[in-house]
């Protein structure tokens, strides 16, 4: 039962960062179109980009990279463990 929860919980944590990847993936060719057409003149997506900056691409940048962080830590510790 305790391996079963662990799998929900792990699966679920699995399904947020790939969402979150893909926010990032979305953002980052937001942010190619918005700087281009901001080279060209049109400056109203670049703009929108800043405003999105903060309270979306910030927390998701940082939740994205503490994931990959204390996922190589468990791993690592695992590892340890094995040997």
């Amino acid at each position: 039962m305790k391996k079963t929860n662990e799998l929900k919980w792990k699966k679920t944590l699995d399904n947020i960062l790939i969402y979150n990847l893909y926010i990032l993936i979305i953002g980052s060719i937001f942010l190619a179109i918005s700087f281009t057409l901001s080279v060209n003149g049109n400056s109203i997506l670049y703009n929108l980009f800043q405003k999105l900056w903060y309270p979306l691409f910030i927390p998701s940048l940082s939740l994205f990279f503490t994931a990959i962080l204390i996922e190589a830590t468990f791993n690592k510790l695992i590892e340890r463990n094995n040997k």
